[in-house]
């Protein structure tokens, strides 16, 4: 039995409670939009504030000045200026002097060079960088392009929640990205959050039945990052089993697929399997004469250290599962519409598609599916409940 004390603070809490929940609810959606608007203003100020450096920021930034470079030894030697003068002296010393291999390669400007395959391939991102380069400088472009990604990212999204009526769920929305480190991703020089602004926009756009931006806005994420074939492969088949989109994603496959031939076929990138070991077994100092032959116990172990990583620093897959229970609890699929249901299931089944053919660990690599496979569970969970009521 309660006594005085605990019957007063409890009724003190729930009129401070009630009252609020009266003054919020006519002003929920304007809240909610607020808040979110909110948070994707604050990951862009810290973007632009504090932007991380990473080793990939190097190669990026060698790409977008070698149609200007002689050689080898002025590329490396301009690309570690620029970087030098646009980070702080103790970053510098990491991407310089943290290990081995990245001595050797601010040591050794041909070793260098035989790196940059892993780089020329996102084209778009590339070429985009070279374009704003020319008003700022190779490094700021690629600081524009992730603090760019993200006001746009957080306009798609806005977009899409007053569009279904679901902007009451923006405070949901902002913690669904906090938990897919969304924030890292964007003060990361690197592709993923100017890839993950095509994908979410093409996941709107389909569900709004424009079939044609849709694939346009997905081959946009693919010359970004040439991995997104894979959701792209997965994602026409469903389409061309359910139906909507069909054609239109059939077409969008077979360019994508057309560009990937053409674009490895004359690039310098070193293949799948080299790319694999690199990243998940050895950061040997120089690519040329490395070949190491495919096993599939070295495969296997692969997949294994991706796991263990992704599991013991990482939260897609925590966040993955979390999605997957609330749609087996929450979600009735018989009611859910077309266009959604087939973008969910072809998201799950590429994001489960695209570890075994390349195991990132990483939380950024997706991102991009993490919000699409949200938002779709928010607004179908929204509608079947204003069904029920």
């Amino acid at each position: 039995m309660s006594n005085p004390a605990q019957r007063s603070l409890e009724s003190v809490f729930l009129t401070v409670f009630g009252t609020i929940g009266r003054l919020y609810r006519p002003v929920r959606g304007l809240m909610g939009a607020g808040i979110l608007s909110v948070f994707m203003l604050m990951t862009a100020a810290v973007t632009l504030v504090f932007p991380v450096s990473n080793w990939d920021m190097l190669a990026y930034t060698a790409t977008i000045l070698e149609p200007e470079s002689a050689d080898a030894m002025d590329l490396h030697t301009r690309t570690y200026a620029l970087v030098k003068e646009n980070v702080p002296e103790g970053q510098y010393v990491t991407l310089t002097e943290d290990r081995p291999y990245r001595i050797r390669q601010a040591e050794d400007p041909d070793a260098f060079a035989t790196m940059l395959g892993f780089y020329r391939l996102k084209v778009l991102y590339v070429e985009t960088a070279r374009l704003l380069a020319g008003f700022t400088g190779p490094v700021e472009a690629l600081r524009l392009i992730s603090l760019l990604s993200t006001v746009a990212i957080g306009g798609v999204l806005l977009v899409w929640l007053a569009r279904t009526g679901t902007l009451i769920y923006g405070p949901v929305v902002a913690a669904l990205l906090m938990l897919s480190s969304f924030g890292y991703a964007a003060q990361l020089v690197s592709p993923d959050i100017y890839a993950t602004f095509f994908l979410v926009l093409a996941a709107l756009l389909f569900v709004d039945r424009l079939d044609i931006p849709a694939a346009l806005s997905l081959v946009a994420a693919f010359l970004v990052r040439p991995d997104h074939l894979a959701f792209i492969g997965v994602f026409f088949v469903f389409a061309a089993i359910y139906g909507p989109g069909r054609w239109t994603m059939t077409a969008c496959f077979a360019a994508c697929l057309a560009i990937y031939l053409w674009l490895t076929r004359g690039s310098d990138h070193p293949g799948w399997w080299i790319h694999m070991w690199f990243t998940h077994i050895e950061y040997v100092p120089t690519l040329k004469g490395f070949d190491p032959p495919f096993s599939v116990g070295t495969y296997v172990e692969m997949l294994v250290r991706a796991t263990v990583r992704a599991l013991m620093n990482f939260t897609w897959i925590a966040v993955l599962f979390g999605q997957v229970l609330f749609f087996a609890k929450c979600i009735s699929p018989e009611k859910m519409e077309p266009r959604p249901q087939v973008l969910l299931y072809a998201v799950f089944a590429s994001v489960i598609a695209k570890y075994f053919v390349f195991p990132h660990y990483e939380t950024r690599f997706y991102l991009p599916y993490l919000i699409i496979m949200g938002m779709i569970l928010l607004v179908s969970w929204h509608r079947q409940q204003q069904q029920e009521a």
